[in-house]
C-alpha cells in the first residue's frame, strides 16, 4: 500500500468518525423494584469481619465508630461487635445492617445523631403510624435491640416465608405505593415486608451501591490506603502488582488512587501481576514476551537472538506461573518492533506513527506520547518515504483503559474504560472517586471525538466519603414542630442537611421558579461561558413577562442575564440562559431530570426551563439537597446572596439601556433582622403559590440553616411565614423543641 492511499484511507474513516459521533447516553444502572438485590447478599454472614466492620466506620468517619451500648442481651460492646455478632448469629449479611443504619437514621455519616436516632436505629418494630411510647414497641428501643431485630426478623422471614401470609412473596404481584412491584428475588420480597415503600427501598438500593458496588473503571491502578501495596482493576477484578519494579514497567505510582482497605473487598481478587512489562519468560515449552497481559511467543530461540533480546535476561518459569495471561501473536523473524517503536515524520509536521509488529497506528494527539504504554518507547526520526514500507492501520492508537482526559477549551473531565470515554459528571465526583487534577491529561476535540462515548458516572458523594455529609434521606419520622398554615415546609442545618422539623415533607408539589435553580446549574455545568453574550429573539426566547422589556436584536451578557433570572426571577431570561449552554432546551431539561435521580431527588421531575408548568414538581425533602447542591457552587451562591444587580445591555434598540434587577425576596432588604439571609430564591405560580429556598445565618452563634416552604397560599403575606420560621430557628424554643 503506497503512503498516499494509507493517508487518504485514515482520514476517510475520520471523517466518518466525525459525522457518527454517538450522541451523550445516560448513564449507569438504573433502580430495578423488581430486584433490589440477590439471596446471596443478603444473607453473606462472612461479607465483612469484625475488624472489617470497624474499618468501615472509621473510613466513614461514623459516630459510631467509638459508639459502645448494650447489645440485646445486655451485654456491652462496641457498635461494630454489635453489628458483626447480629450478622453471625442471624446468618444475615454485615452489610445489609450498615446500609439500614443509614437508610433508616443516617448513623454511618451523621457525627452526631440524636438519641432518638440511636434508640431506633434500624426502624425495626416501628410501622408508619406507630406511637413510639406503645409499650409493644418501646419493648425494642434501643441500638442493640435494634441492630438484632433488623438481622433476626430477615432471618425469620427466610425461615417462615411459606408459613405468613403478611411476608411478601418472591415472583408474586404486590401494590407498592400504588405501583405493582413482582419480587425477583426473596431478600427484594422481604425488603418490601420491612419497608413497604418504593422511595425507602430505592434509597436502600442507592446506598448499597454507593458503598459495596464495583465503582472504579478497567484500568484503574488502586493503592491501599494502610499499605504500599497496589493493585489494577481489570473486569470487575483486582489484580496485585507484586512489586515496585513491576509496577513502574505498567503504569506510574502517581496515578494511583489511594482507597481504604474496606473498599479493596468490593472486587474479588483476579491473578497477581508477577513480571515486569517485556519480560522474557520460558516455560519447558516455550519462550515468551510480556506485553501487559499478553504473551507472545517466540517462533525459535534463533529469533530470540534475531532480534537483538539478550538470552540472559530469560527467566525460567513453569506453565502454572503463566495461568491468567492470553497468548497472543507469534513474534517471527520478519517481525518489526514488537514492543513498539514511535516514528517521528519529520517532514509531515512532525506527525507521529507508533510501529508494532510491522504495522503503523496515527497518533492524533501527541498527548499519548506521556502516558503508558506509549511515553517510554524509543522515538525515531523519519520521513514520509519510510511509511510505505509498512501497512498503515485504519483507526487511530487510543488512550489506555484508566486514563483522565479533558478536552481542551471545555471543562467536562473523562475517563478511559474499555476503549469508551466515561464522561466524570461533576467535581464532587472526580474528588470522591479519590482522581487528581495533575493527572488530567488534555487533548483536541479531534482526538475526543475518535474514542466511543461510554456511560457517565455518578457518584453520591455523601455516601462516598465521611465528608460533605448529606443527612437529610433518613427513613426516621420527621416531627411538626413549628405551627404553620404553609403546605409543606422543612427546616434543617446547614450543610449537612440533617432535618430539625417538617411537614408533608414528601408531598410532591409545583416549585415555580425554584426551577431556575437547576438550569443555572445544568447550565454552568455544560460550557455555558459568562462572558459571552446572547441576542434577544422573541421567537427563540418569548416567555411570561418580559420585565427587562426586550425586544429583537438587543445583546446582553450571559452574566447578567444569570442574574436577571435567578435574583429577578425573569422568565425568558431562563429561556436564554438555557439555551447558551450549548444544548437545546429540551436536552438541558432531559440532563437536569438525569442529575436530580443521580442526587437522589427521586420525587422532582422538571418540564419547562421558566418554573411556569405545573408539572416542574418537588417536594419539601428532594428541594433541601437540591439546593443544598445547587448552592454549593460558588457562581450561583454569590448571585442569589444580592439584594440588587444592576447591568448595561451591549446593544440596546430602545430607550432602556440600563437595568437594576431586585431580589423578589423581600427579606433580603430588612436589615433589623436577627439572621442574615446568605441565599434565597423563590417563586409563585397560581398553582406552586409561593415557594421559597433560603440559607440563613445565626447573627450571634454563626449557625446556618435551611428553610425550605412550598405551597403558602396567602401571597399578600408570603414573607411572613419564612420570617417567623426563621426567628423560631434562632430562638432558644428551637434547642428546645429539638432537644425534646
Amino acid at each position: 500500500m503506497s503512503h498516499k492511499k494509507t493517508i487518504k484511507f485514515y482520514f476517510s474513516a475520520l471523517i466518518i468518525l466525525l459525522i457518527g459521533v454517538p450522541a451523550i447516553t445516560v448513564a449507569a444502572t438504573d433502580f430495578n423494584p423488581h430486584y433490589i438485590i440477590s439471596d446471596e447478599e443478603i444473607q453473606n454472614c462472612n461479607a465483612l469481619t469484625r475488624d472489617g466492620v470497624q474499618q468501615f466506620l472509621d473510613s466513614r468517619g461514623s459516630y459510631l465508630r467509638n459508639y459502645q451500648t448494650v447489645d440485646a442481651s445486655g451485654m456491652l460492646k462496641s457498635a461494630a461487635d454489635i453489628i458483626y455478632e447480629a450478622a453471625v448469629n442471624n446468618q444475615i449479611s454485615q452489610k445489609f445492617l450498615l446500609v439500614t443504619l443509614q437508610k433508616e437514621q443516617s448513623l454511618i455519616t451523621d457525627d452526631s445523631p440524636t438519641a432518638r436516632q440511636l434508640d431506633w436505629a434500624t426502624g425495626y418494630a416501628v410501622c408508619d403510624g406507630c406511637n413510639l411510647s406503645d409499650p409493644r414497641v418501646v419493648k425494642n428501643k434501643g441500638f442493640g435491640k435494634q441492630v438484632d431485630g433488623a438481622a433476626g426478623i430477615i432471618r425469620w422471614y427466610y425461615d417462615n416465608k411459606n408459613q405468613s401470609s403478611f411476608i411478601k412473596q418472591k415472583n408474586q404481584s404486590i401494590l407498592i405505593d400504588s405501583q405493582e412491584v413482582t419480587p425477583q428475588s426473596w431478600a427484594t420480597a422481604f425488603l418490601y415486608t420491612y419497608t413497604p415503600h418504593l422511595q425507602g427501598n430505592k434509597n436502600f438500593w442507592k446506598i448499597w451501591q454507593s458503598w459495596f458496588s464495583q465503582l472504579y473503571p478497567n484500568g484503574t491502578l488502586l493503592q491501599s490506603a494502610s499499605s504500599s501495596e497496589y493493585w489494577v482493576v481489570q473486569n470487575g477484578t483486582k489484580r496485585k502488582i507484586k512489586n515496585n519494579s513491576i509496577l513502574m514497567s505498567r503504569s506510574d505510582p502517581k496515578l494511583a488512587v489511594i482507597i481504604p482497605d474496606i473498599d479493596l473487598t468490593n472486587y474479588p481478587d483476579g491473578s497477581d501481576i508477577n513480571f515486569a512489562n517485556y519480560s522474557l519468560l520460558k516455560t519447558p515449552t516455550k519462550t515468551y514476551l510480556v506485553d501487559y497481559d499478553t504473551l507472545r511467543p517466540f517462533a525459535s530461540d534463533e529469533t530470540i537472538r534475531q532480534l537483538g533480546y539478550n538470552p540472559q535476561e530469560i527467566i525460567n518459569i513453569y506453565e502454572q506461573d503463566i495461568a491468567g495471561y492470553a497468548i497472543g501473536a507469534e513474534i517471527n523473524a520478519t517481525t518489526v518492533a514488537p514492543q513498539g517503536v514511535i516514528y517521528q515524520i519529520t517532514d509531515l509536521n512532525n506527525a507521529y506513527y507508533l510501529l508494532k509488529d510491522s504495522k503503523l497506528y496515527p497518533i492524533t494527539d501527541n498527548a499519548i506520547l506521556k502516558i503508558n504504554p506509549y511515553k517510554n518507547l524509543s522515538v525515531e526520526k523519519h520521513q514520509i518515504k519510510d511509511l510505505a514500507k509498512f501497512e498503515t492501520a485504519n483507526m487511530p492508537i487510543n488512550f489506555a483503559d484508566g486514563t483522565l482526559l479533558k478536552i481542551k477549551d471545555n471543562n467536562k473531565l473523562y475517563v478511559i474504560d474499555k476503549g469508551k470515554k466515561r464522561n466524570i459528571t461533576d467535581s464532587e465526583t472526580f474528588s470522591a472517586m479519590g482522581y487528581k487534577l495533575e493527572n488530567v491529561i488534555t487533548v483536541t476535540l479531534l482526538t475526543s471525538l475518535n474514542i466511543p462515548e461510554g456511560e457517565p458516572i455518578y457518584v453520591n458523594n455523601a455516601l462516598a466519603s465521611s465528608q460533605n455529609k448529606f443527612l437529610g434521606d433518613n427513613e426516621g419520622p420527621v416531627d411538626d414542630l413549628f405551627a404553620t398554615k404553609i403546605d409543606a415546609y422543612l427546616v434543617a442545618e446547614y450543610p449537612s442537611g440533617k432535618i430539625i422539623s417538617g411537614k408533608n415533607i414528601d408531598k410532591k408539589r409545583p416549585i415555580a421558579s425554584l426551577t431556575k435553580l437547576l438550569v443555572a446549574y445544568e447550565s454552568l455545568q455544560q460550557n455555558l461561558d459568562l462572558s459571552k453574550s446572547t441576542t434577544y429573539q422573541s421567537s427563540s426566547y418569548a416567555s411570561s413577562g418580559n420585565p427587562l422589556g426586550l425586544i429583537n436584536g438587543e445583546k446582553i451578557k450571559n452574566i447578567d442575564l444569570l442574574s436577571s433570572m435567578l435574583i429577578g426571577s425573569v422568565n425568558n431570561a431562563s429561556r436564554m440562559i438555557a439555551q447558551a449552554s450549548g444544548l437545546s432546551e429540551k436536552n438541558l431539561i432531559s440532563n437536569i431530570n438525569k442529575r436530580l435521580d443521580d442526587w437522589g431527588a427521586d420525587n422532582s421531575q422538571i418540564k419547562d426551563v421558566t418554573g411556569l408548568s405545573k408539572d416542574n414538581v418537588s417536594t419539601a425533602r428532594d428541594m433541601l439537597k437540591i439546593f443544598i447542591k445547587v448552592v454549593a457552587n460558588s457562581t450561583i451562591k454569590d448571585t442569589i446572596s444580592n439584594t440588587t444587580y444592576t447591568f448595561r445591555e451591549l446593544l440596546s434598540k430602545n430607550k432602556t439601556v440600563t437595568h437594576t434587577i431586585s431580589n423578589v425576596n423581600k427579606l433580603m432588604l430588612d436589615s433589623t433582622k436577627k439572621y442574615r439571609i446568605l441565599a434565597s430564591n423563590s417563586g409563585y405560580t397560581n398553582e406552586a403559590g409561593t415557594v421559597m429556598a433560603i440559607l440563613i445565618e445565626d447573627k450571634t452563634t454563626k449557625a446556618q440553616k435551611v428553610i425550605i416552604t412550598l405551597g403558602n397560599n396567602n401571597f399578600a403575606q408570603r414573607f411572613s411565614e419564612p420570617h417567623r420560621l426563621a426567628n423560631w430557628l434562632i430562638s432558644e424554643q428551637t434547642k428546645l423543641s429539638i432537644n425534646n
